[in-house]
């Protein structure tokens, strides 16, 4: 269909090889998979030009076109959005949805929206000039890039480069990692594509002169080309003699074209900002009968009309221009006159919020900081209300800024960024919410109870943003400051989170702390207090009774509790604690509890980072038993929008830890990275695996040195052991032995190596071991750490024999569910057994298939790659059995018996494979190959196999 509220189509020339990338884009998203392509590039070198070219290539799509606009103090939510499908008729499919709801539910609605609108034909959402989006646009970009892989959704966005916009550029660092991202970098047009634009724009062919002074100022940014030759006849030798070289100048070329009126009509209009009718530039400007002036604008190239009867400027720069030319008393009047025009315009109808926040902006602009400051607490208001609130967190937070300047206002800054406090926590902005607390404790008139509160959900928010672990001696400092009214549930509130920090610190009398502020919870009768001094006791619990029942009765309690607080950190601290009580973390009833409480948070309205937060943890449960698909659905929903520090780093570990197991080093080493940015602690902050991810990563990556100092430095922990600490141990001992087998494979003394490995086991006599962790699936995982670990430390001395001790490693691992060591021991096994001899084959083969069948599963290519190569060289065939595949041999005459036996031996199956999968001895399986050789007249199994395979084919 054609697109409704487009410009029109640029002059698209030299563009070959980028039109074929969106062109395979779209084909792939008209195949049904959703794809998303980021065009970069400098300012007018094209962009716009190149995915307006969709109609060109896409045939019958829905289109929907939305830009973005360079606001500049506030924004509009969801600016881009509302332009894209403010023009769609009832025939392209449903309306878009309405948004009245709160953030949260908008990415949803409207992916739910497309969805249907996919059912009906393949849609293409272009959303042009990312870099002026509002967060509420991006938001919902992110999680729709992040959603369903399976639908005909092609998302197209051009961005200006510009490295200054450093929310920007953390969104495209995020999005950049997600699947089915694909980033064209636009450069501009060399002299032919030049002279090729410019023939396009005059209809004929221009003087190679004008060419060779067109693209020596230019060079070759489109736009640029445009607004230079604007106004030249076809048969132009130069450009203009008084053309500047700045851009500015460049830029106000079209414009200086113009008559005067149409000048200063052109100027008011960048003053506003954004697209405005007929009727509305008319009043404000107060010039009549102004079609006339825009229609010359319109024919100069300055401004382009859209369909919906609104005028804007044919590149956002003129506006960005012409409204920086004003003198500053200018400025202030013109947009003075807007602030005004906007507050007569005001309605309760469609549109009431960009008009708010237009008033709102108008009046910054004109220097009326007490106007400004009014209308932007309204505009915050009615923001949050329309569902904008990373809009009302900003209205709120440049309200902060107009108070400090305004002495005299009623609104006070403490109260300002209580407001501000609150609406953060409302939506889970974390950040926000600690830079208004670090603001507020500023205040030395607080009352104790609240600077104690404060300090408590400070120590929170320094772990959410991954700035520091629990603090030992913050949550003593909150306890000092409210011990004043020792009765308070500030009081408890503070000494469950003390007991909290000193569980993790190894603190003796942590736990009797836990209890104390158990009994001062329940007595004080605030579910905060006790949400929080629940959930410190089932941690106690844990730890020094092993009481698994308990501390789940505790955490249970704890969660109930948070959810009649509405305190969603202490819903995630809760229901993490009650997991831990259930089964290890590595277990699917660990991630499958999760997931029930992930649904049960997203049911009671809570903010995007707290859901993200347990969808992090359950991915890296899941991904621990090999749910790796699972895994990732789970990291696109942690990554749907801005999840917080705590849940995108988890989420990046496991990315990370998936990668290296499936050979995408570099992803993972990326994902490793953006990790290591969030968090200002690595090995310290032990609720992460900073040390056991990097360690793995740097062995996919073949850099044992770095694999075994990570592990080692995730082992010399201080107070209690890290999360994956059970692998640390066995992590260093492989990379010690691989290193050992590099000298030994290069001819030298490895003699030094194995002292250290010697002084390693004598340091490190076990696998490491978590406090409170006890059920009897943690145990058996825990033993095969141990089989592992003495296997790498046999493989590190050069014993010999090692093929059965890997096999065992590998059962053990298959008995604990943990298939992706499992996978590694059954390579291990395979290669240790292959180089003893010819009467260990049958073993070998066996386990050599076990794992090329676990790595196929897991798409564990590396491993699988190792593998195939040991079976090839050693001739072990590895052919899938097919059921009743010889039931083409009748002329032979065998049993159905003997024809299942067949389809084992042309697999290339052992006797004890086939008694094994028959559920027969291996007696029983002689016979009945004896049977076979005699009734096909073959020799042997070899020639048994040929045969039977030779006879299918024909």
């Amino acid at each position: 269909m054609e697109a409704r509220g487009s410009v029109p189509d640029p002059v698209l020339v030299g563009r070959d090889a980028e039109l074929a990338v969106l062109r395979a884009i779209l084909e792939r998203a008209s195949g049904g998979d959703a794809a998303t392509l980021l065009v970069t590039g400098d300012p007018g070198v094209g962009k716009t030009a190149l995915v307006r070219g969709v109609k060109r290539l896409a045939g019958s799509v829905t289109e929907l076109y939305g830009t973005c606009l360079p606001l500049t103090s506030l924004s509009v939510p969801f600016l881009a959005l509302r332009s894209a499908v403010r023009n769609l008729s009832p025939d392209d499919g449903p309306p878009p949805p309405r948004v009245t709801d709160t953030t949260m539910n908008v990415p949803v609605l409207i992916d739910t929206w497309l969805d249907e609108l996919c059912a009906i034909r393949p849609v293409v959402l272009t959303v042009d000039d990312l870099q002026w989006a509002d967060q509420s646009t991006l938001d919902v970009l992110m999680y729709l890039i992040a959603g369903r892989v399976r639908r005909p959704l092609t998302i197209l966005c051009t961005i200006r480069k510009d490295d200054s916009n450093l929310r920007l550029q953390r969104w495209l660092a995020d999005i950049r990692r997600l699947p089915e991202i694909t980033e064209l970098v636009l450069q501009p047009l060399d002299r032919i594509a030049t002279g090729e634009q410019m023939a396009k724009i005059f209809d004929s062919t221009p003087h190679q002169s004008l060419v060779d002074e067109v693209y020596s100022h230019t060079r070759g940014n489109a736009y640029l080309t445009r607004l230079v030759v604007s106004g030249l006849s076809a048969n132009a030798r130069h450009i203009r003699s008084n053309f500047p070289d700045d851009l500015r100048s460049a830029v106000l070329q079209s414009w200086r074209q113009l008559s005067p009126e149409a000048r200063r009509l052109a100027q008011t209009l960048a003053v506003n900002g954004g697209p405005m009718s007929v009727n509305d530039l008319e009043a404000v400007s107060g010039v009549h009968d102004i079609l006339p002036l825009l229609a010359e604008a319109v024919d100069a190239g300055t401004v382009d009309a859209a369909p919906n009867g609104t005028y804007w400027f044919h590149h956002p720069l003129i506006a960005e221009v012409l409204e920086r030319s004003l003198a500053p008393d200018s400025s202030h009047r013109w947009h003075a006159r807007f602030a005004d025009y906007y507050e007569g315009k005001l309605s309760d109808g469609p549109g009431r919020i960009e008009v708010l926040v237009a008033v709102a902006d108008h009046h910054d602009r004109a220097g009326h900081a007490a106007e400004a400051l009014d209308w932007a607490l309204q505009a915050a208001e009615e923001a949050g209300d329309s569902g904008g609130r990373p809009e009302m967190l900003r209205l709120l937070r440049r309200a902060v800024a107009l108070r400090k300047e305004l002495p005299d206002a009623s609104a006070s800054v403490h109260d300002l960024l209580v407001r501000l406090r609150a609406a953060a926590d409302a939506a889970g902005a974390h950040e926000e919410e600690l830079g208004a607390i670090e603001q507020l404790l500023e205040n030395p008139d607080l009352p104790p109870l609240d600077v104690a509160e404060m300090l408590v959900r400070r120590m929170h928010l320094r772990f959410s943003t991954g700035r520091a672990f629990l603090s030992v001696p913050e949550a003593r400092a909150a306890v000092d400051v409210a011990r004043s009214d020792a009765s308070s549930w500030q009081y408890a509130l503070a000494l469950a989170e003390l007991a909290h920090a000193e569980l993790w610190a190894g603190v003796d009398g942590a736990s009797a702390r836990a209890a104390d502020a158990l009994d001062l919870a329940l007595s004080a009768g605030h579910p905060r207090a006790m949400s929080y001094a629940h959930s410190a006791m089932a941690m106690a619990v844990l730890f020094d009774q092993h009481n698994d029942a308990e501390a789940f009765d505790h955490a249970s309690k704890g969660l109930e509790e948070a959810v009649d607080a509405r305190d969603w950190w202490a819903y995630v601290h809760a229901a993490s604690w009650e997991a831990h009580a259930l089964e290890t973390w590595t277990a699917q009833e660990f991630a499958n509890h999760l997931s029930g409480r992930r649904e049960r948070l997203s049911a009671l309205n809570a903010p995007h980072t707290y859901l993200a937060y347990l969808s992090a943890e359950e991915s890296s449960s899941r991904l621990a038993f090999g749910d790796w698909m699972t895994v990732l659905g789970g990291l696109r929903v942690v990554l749907g929008s801005d999840p917080g520090a705590v849940a995108d780093a988890t989420a990046r570990l496991t990315a990370a830890r998936l990668s290296a197991w499936q050979g995408h080093t570099a992803e993972a080493h990326a994902h490793l990275e953006r990790a290591d940015e969030l968090f200002g602690d690595k090995s310290e902050f032990l609720a992460l695996p900073f040390d056991a991810v990097r360690s793995e990563v740097a062995l996919a990556q073949g850099n044992n040195t770095a694999a075994f100092d990570a592990a080692l430095a995730g082992a010399t922990f201080t107070g209690l052991p890290p999360m994956r600490c059970e692998w640390l141990v066995p992590l260093a001992a492989s990379a010690l032995a691989n290193l050992i087998g590099e000298q030994r494979d290069a001819g030298q003394d490895p003699t030094d190596l194995i002292d250290q490995l010697d002084g390693f086991v004598a340091q490190f006599p076990a696998v490491i071991r978590h406090t409170g962790a006890g059920s009897d699936l943690y145990d058996r995982q825990c033993s095969a750490l141990e089989a592992l670990y003495a296997a790498e430390v046999a493989r590190g001395r050069a014993h010999a024999d090692l093929g059965i001790q890997w096999v065992n490693v590998a059962d053990r691992f298959a008995d604990a569910r943990l298939p992706w060591e499992e996978t590694y021991a059954c390579w291990r096994a395979a290669e240790s057994l292959l180089t003893r001899g010819h009467h260990h084959r049958d073993q070998a083969a066996s386990v050599l298939r076990r794992g090329v069948d676990l790595s196929e599963r897991l798409s564990a290519d590396p491993l699988g790659q190792l593998l195939l190569s040991l079976a090839e060289t050693a001739r072990v065939p590895l052919g899938h059995v097919e059921q009743a595949g010889t039931s083409r041999l009748p002329e032979a005459g065998l049993t159905p018996r003997e024809h299942e036996i067949l389809d084992h031996v042309i697999a290339g199956r052992t006797y004890s494979e086939i008694a094994r999968a028959l559920v027969i001895s291996e007696k029983t399986v002689s016979s009945h190959i004896s049977n076979l050789l005699r009734k096909t007249g073959t020799a042997n199994r070899v020639d048994l196999a040929r045969f039977a395979s030779r006879t299918l084919r024909e």
